[in-house]
């Protein structure tokens, strides 16, 4: 092995191949489904905002016999499967965003949503659409990223790839990416490091979002996992009052 090859081999060694990140998401994503599986009436309408790939689509019209519809801004871009150009075949997807939902009032018994929230750019709209389209009697089903995922984030890249950052800087030199050499970015903000999400996600900040629109029946954390990314430095554990997502079971305020 020549030395460019060697040098290109542990630059990228902490980044796990498409299959194996595919692999790790797809059991964090039925981890999170089986946890709010027993919130979902069999035969009900069912609207995936923020639905990617559509894994969740598929596990409610499979398992539960939903009449599904999905909608998401780069259908099949983002989540289990996303690697396969045959994930979205046969599913109900429109492209769209969450602030502007393209549905009518009360036309779905189960509004789920699953990681998207932390990344809309207006929560109050987005969390408004949801209502709207919501049956009065309807359940909506929410999930977001924790303090703990980003805390863990936050290690797992310090440790894995400060380098890669260190490098990027070294190469293209700018006083922007200088915040960024000891701590890695946000997950859902390019412009600012993974302290803004320590900060933003704890599941309070995330319930009060809810809370003007919303009644908050039961706040489930479904396991705690490190980023399916990234090579391992635990398997997910289910845990009882921590993880590394937070999913919320609501009912329409009046």
């Amino acid at each position: 092995m020549g030395l460019k090859k060697f040098l290109q081999k542990i630059y990228l060694w902490p980044l796990l191949p498409p299959e194996r990140v595919n692999f790790y998401q797809e059991k964090i994503r039925r981890a999170e489904w089986e946890a709010v599986k027993p919130f979902i009436k069999p035969h009900s309408s069912f609207l995936d905002v923020g639905c990617g790939a559509g894994y969740n689509l598929r596990a409610a019209a499979e398992e539960l016999h939903c009449a599904i519809q999905g909608i998401d801004p780069q259908p099949g871009a983002h989540g289990v499967g996303r690697y396969s150009s045959e994930s979205l075949v046969s599913l109900p997807v429109d492209q769209g965003v969450a602030e502007k939902l393209p549905y009518a009032d009360e036309q779905f018994d189960v509004v789920f949503s699953s990681h998207v929230l932390e990344h809309v750019n207006s929560i109050p709209q987005s969390l408004y659409e949801m209502k709207r389209v919501l049956k009065e009697d309807g359940t909506l089903i929410i999930g977001m990223p924790t303090s703990a995922m980003a805390l863990t984030g936050m290690i797992t890249q310090i440790v894995l790839t400060t380098h890669m950052r260190w490098y990027e800087f070294l190469r293209q030199p700018s006083f922007s990416k200088m915040k960024f050499l000891f701590l890695p970015h946000s997950h859902s903000k390019e412009d600012r490091t993974v302290l803004y999400d320590v900060i933003n996600y704890t599941a309070a900040k995330w319930e009060s979002h809810l809370s003007d629109l919303f009644v908050i029946r039961q706040r489930i954390f479904p396991a705690l996992y490190p980023y399916p990314d990234f090579r391992q430095p635990f398997n997910l554990k289910k845990l009882k009052n921590t993880g590394s997502s937070v999913f919320f079971i609501c009912s329409k305020k009046a």
